[in-house]
């Protein structure tokens, strides 16, 4: 599905074909974004925005529409999993590029701390490897 406007203030969009660049850069114009993801990586790359409303691919039409026209938030995406603080930092740092050593200095924690961490984001992500983690990183 294409990104489309629905009006001067809302756009729609599939983050796994539009990007997070792209969603990013609608969301530095003030417009309500409805983006459609497929996973976790898709929301904890998106959810710093305020204004977008996650609907997960999988909802059947009648969700889509009622969340659409009525803009319920419990029909937003759900988790399957959820990150520690740390956790979400160290995968905000693995987003914008940073290397373990690098997002030690960011945090101001040993770089065991950060080894630690990323191996509970690439468990809790069901990753079997830092290869994958990136790769998934990176598909954003």
């Amino acid at each position: 599905m294409p990104s489309k406007l629905l009006s001067g203030s809302c756009v729609i969009v599939d983050v796994k074909s539009t990007g997070r660049m792209q969603v990013e850069q609608y969301a530095a114009h003030n417009k309500k974004i409805f983006a459609f993801i497929c996973s976790d990586f898709d929301y904890y790359a998106l959810c710093h925005l305020d204004n977008v409303v996650f609907i997960d691919r999988k909802s059947d039409i009648n969700e889509v529409l009622l969340c659409l026209s009525t803009n319920h938030s419990h029909l937003n995406y759900r988790l399957k999993v959820k990150l520690s603080k740390n956790e979400g930092y160290v995968l905000s740092c693995l987003q914008e590029g940073l290397d373990t050593r690098e997002i030690g200095e960011r945090l101001g924690v040993d770089i065991k701390s950060v080894y630690a961490s990323r191996l509970r984001l690439m468990n809790k992500m069901q990753v079997g490897n830092r290869i994958d983690l990136y790769q998934n990183i990176v598909r954003q």
